[in-house]
């Protein structure tokens, strides 16, 4: 089982993941992206899983609120 992801950068990266428990244990650049300015990015070259992710400083933020604090005043009484 295997899957094409294409990455924020223009990049495409193959997973590769295991039949039976459905985990990743392979990722490879695939094709790398005409704008990509990343030097770690060539072809052939295996990622880490943190290489998939969003990058933070574009992730929005729903709130400023501290985790803890919304979840108390979730379930207060």
């Amino acid at each position: 089982m295997s899957y094409a992801l294409d990455l924020p950068c223009g990049c495409v990266a193959h997973v590769a993941c295991d039949p039976v428990s459905g985990l990743a244990h392979t990722r490879v650049i695939e094709a790398r992206g005409p704008g990509c300015e990343l030097r770690r990015h060539e072809v052939g070259v295996r990622l880490y899983l943190w290489d998939l992710l969003p990058d933070r400083s574009q992730m929005r933020v729903k709130s400023h609120e501290p985790a803890v604090r919304r979840m108390a005043r979730l379930y207060s009484v």
